[in-house]
């Protein structure tokens, strides 16, 4: 299945990065550490302490280290082949991994720290337990702090058991130790360690080098740009603008054209760039190339100015763009509209992430956030109220695939213009009232929307057995769940069912049947891929009953993010292994291919 054939498309990967450290903002672990102390977690200080350990990984080539798990081995064996010496062994293991708890504990006391809800009575049996032991003369009454330091040290380094029981007991008894690393940050770390793997190689060509080799000769990859400037999580070392330069380097390369590998390159678009030219633009006056996106119209036809967008578009050839709401701003922002009309009459495909994740807007939420711009909540006529407080929570408004249909759906589209009252906007779209419809839309808008939801969003589908909206793929497999309803008897929009969709429904639904009732609406399997689990469910949704479904799933990795669950040759092959040849090619190939396909324009949907 991995070879190609003189009819077959290529192989392509939709959806991998290649940035570096570089360009990462520093403060990753803000609004996950309190201040001042995330400043500890900085990159550039994980990165450090990864290349330090990582120097030591020398020394196992060594004669003298080899010599030593030599003798080391010998003496575990010896061991363990031996049952009284396995007895004392065992013993003596658990005495240490005692002593350390109770060092810890008695420290944590010393500082204050004291027992909380049902962690009293266990503090209570515990020092039960350890008076019993000191009468017994097992536990030392007192001992050098040198030798407390020492075993402490040496059962969290080299005792797994015992480290994982004494965090156990401590999260039971103290409250403090509630706030260590649970399932985000613990993502969140990853991420750093993950950064700090790649962080060995010092331009995007060397982490390109090492995906491609694990690739058919011939593939494909689609690589997505990060410009995470304005995310308030501290300065990049290196400009977005860089970052582009090398890619277009990457693209042109003679060696990788001479092996036969394509490279697809998108522009990363991110509102608040724009906004900050515009800016500059009314302090300076006229266009500028290191400007993001300028642009001139006549009757709803956009035109590219100077600017990032039209070099590396127009002269570099770059496939389409990028976009990730959850560093803060939604997809319909008003400066997007402009490019999003260019972008929909040319063709040109656009990535949106659409998975919650630890990449996210570190910044305070803003009052314009508190509700929805376009939803109404149920049975008022208020906004949709957006109560997510925390960082982590409120991304999901910005992610949210509902956000997609005010670009896709007219009607919405005129609820934004009414908003923003932009004139240049109005004549883009052909906007004359609240009321009329516009002359101009975004139909046939071409949206990839980038790990389709999250595999949590495709188990929360499985689970919802009885939920009516989940179950609207399998009753209508042409159609799914309906967005639009009007309200009886009248011309105005349901917007109490709109607002059960966004709150309750689950994101595979959701993005399912948008796949379904429009045209250019794709998603990609990107990061998700890593959990084996989703395949009987991509199984179902690539069946040929689902005529439309089928044909908008991409095949993509989210290299080199998904390293830290598999390595990239482990997701091609077990994609390989997992579907059919047909369903393999349909969506690295076929899929892809048409999804890429912007050199033709297409007619405005009606």
């Amino acid at each position: 299945m991995g070879k190609k054939t003189s009819t077959q498309l290529p192989i392509i990967n939709s959806h991998t990065h290649v940035f570096t450290d570089r360009h990462v903002p520093p403060l990753l672990a803000k609004k996950f550490i309190p201040f001042p102390f995330y400043y500890l977690a900085h990159l550039d200080i994980i990165i450090g302490i990864f290349k330090f350990f990582r120097s030591f990984k020398k020394l196992y080539y060594q004669n003298w280290h080899r010599n030593l798990r030599r003798s080391l081995y010998k003496v575990t064996v010896a061991i363990d082949r031996n049952p009284l010496l396995k007895t004392l062994h065992w013993i003596l293991c658990a005495w240490l991994i005692v002593v350390a708890f109770y060092v810890v504990y008695d420290g944590i006391i010393e500082l204050g720290g004291n027992p909380s809800g049902d962690g009293t009575e266990l503090a209570k049996a515990l020092e039960q337990f350890r008076n019993t032991l000191v009468d017994y003369h097992i536990f030392p009454r007192n001992f050098p702090l040198v030798a407390k330091v020492g075993i402490v040290l040496f059962v969290l380094i080299a005792m797994k058991t015992g480290r994982n029981l004494m965090l156990f007991l401590l999260k039971r008894i103290f409250s403090f130790f509630k706030l260590m690393p649970g399932k985000e940050t613990q993502k969140l770390i990853d991420r750093y360690l993950l950064i700090a793997k790649f962080a060995v190689y010092k331009n995007q060509t060397n982490i390109f080098s090492k995906m491609k080799e694990q690739y058919p000769k011939g593939s494909g990859f689609v690589i997505l740009p990060m410009d995470m400037t304005d995310m308030e999580a501290g300065t990049c070392k290196d400009s977005y603008e860089s970052q582009l330069e090398e890619l277009a380097k990457i693209k042109n390369s003679a060696t990788y054209k001479k092996q036969g590998v394509v490279i697809h390159p998108f522009i990363f678009i991110d509102p608040r760039r724009i906004r900050k030219d515009k800016k500059k633009q009314q302090d300076k006056g006229g266009y500028s190339s290191a400007d993001l996106f300028n642009y001139s119209h006549r009757k709803g036809t956009i035109t590219l100015e100077k600017s990032l967008v039209k070099t590396y578009r127009e002269e570099q050839g770059f496939d389409g763009f990028k976009i990730y709401p959850a560093i803060g701003y939604y997809p319909f922002e008003k400066e997007l509209l402009p490019l999003w009309k260019y972008a929909a009459d040319n063709a040109i495909p656009i990535m949106s992430h659409c998975i919650m994740g630890t990449i996210f807007f570190r910044g305070n939420k803003s009052k314009a956030w508190d509700e929805h711009w376009v939803f109404k909540d149920e049975q008022t006529n208020d906004q949709l109220l957006l109560p997510e407080v925390k960082n982590i929570d409120f991304q999901r408004n910005f992610t949210h695939p509902m956000n997609m249909l005010c670009l896709l759906e007219e009607p919405f589209l005129r609820v934004l213009l009414q908003k923003y009252k932009d004139e240049d906007l109005n004549s883009i779209f052909g906007y004359t009232d609240a009321k009329t419809p516009l002359q101009r839309d975004l139909k046939h808008l071409k949206i990839c929307l980038a790990h389709y939801g999250g595999e949590d969003q495709w188990k929360k589908y499985l689970e919802k057995d009885s939920y009516g909206y989940s179950q609207q793929i399998i009753k209508h497999p042409t159609k799914g769940i309906d967005f639009i309803k009007f309200v009886p008897g009248t011309t105005d929009i349901d917007f109490d069912r709109l607002a059960q969709l966004w709150k309750y429904v689950d994101w595979y639904s959701i993005i399912s049947s948008m796949m379904m009732q429009y045209p250019n609406v794709y998603a990609d399997i990107s990061y998700i891929l890593h959990d084996q689990s989703i395949f009987p469910l991509l199984k179902e949704t690539l069946k040929p009953k689902y005529t439309q479904l089928r044909e908008r799933v991409l095949f993509g990795t989210d290299f080199y993010v998904v390293r830290n669950h598999n390595s990239e040759k482990d997701l091609f092959v077990s994609s390989d292994a997992l579907l059919t040849e047909e369903e393999f090619d349909l969506i690295a190939r076929t899929n892809p291919d048409r999804y890429l396909r912007s050199t033709v324009k297409i007619e405005q949907i009606t």
